[in-house]
């Protein structure tokens, strides 16, 4: 039974030693992560935002936002950020581990316009570019394409007459879509 305490005593002591870093030297070392990651937002610098790092359930990797998988990418690095294991000492890295954990905001939604909204509401579910064109074209970049799926060149007029005459199996929505928000759908489609 004792064997069985002092090996789980064992399993536990590099977690709890992790947490013996100093929060406040480890936010000055952080500035060395700063250039490529933020803090203050979730906008993405080079690489993800941080502010939220132990908000998600998942890292980039999909290996969970645990103390220790946090190290290891530090140390060890991960797709384009290089390894620091030989950039801090043993207590730097307990350091900046500390700051990490301070990093617990939970993710926000991205600001969406309201151009994007109405397209995400009306087009998304056919025109997802995650879909690959499955159930629609995908629209990302119709704009700069000289013609439309149904082969008419690509103007304001074209795509206008898609969206409130339907197409394919799209519905007509000058038939259930007031003017403000189809004329959002058409802006969106400009910039998209």
């Amino acid at each position: 039974m004792r064997a069985r305490i002092a090996i789980l005593a064992l399993t536990l002591l590099p977690s709890a030693a992790f947490a013996a870093g100093d929060a406040a030297k480890g936010k000055e070392l952080f500035v060395t992560c700063a250039g490529c990651h933020n803090i203050d937002s979730d906008r993405r610098k080079m690489a993800p935002s941080l502010r939220s790092l132990f908000g998600k359930v998942t890292l980039r990797n999909g290996k969970r936002a645990t103390e220790e998988n946090v190290r290891a990418i530090v140390l060890d690095g991960y797709n384009s950020m290089p390894p620091f294991r030989y950039n801090f000492t043993a207590e730097q890295a307990d350091d900046l581990m500390a700051f990490l954990l301070t990093l617990k905001a939970k993710p926000t939604e991205p600001e969406v316009s309201a151009e994007a909204a109405a397209f995400n509401a009306y087009c998304m579910s056919c025109h997802n570019p995650e879909l690959r064109g499955e159930r629609g074209p995908v629209l990302r970049g119709m704009f700069q394409r000289e013609k439309l799926a149904n082969g008419e060149p690509v103007s304001e007029k074209s795509v206008r007459a898609l969206i409130d005459e339907g197409h394919a199996k799209a519905p007509a929505f000058a038939s259930w879509l007031d003017e403000p928000t189809r004329q959002k759908i058409l802006a969106y489609l400009k910039t998209y």
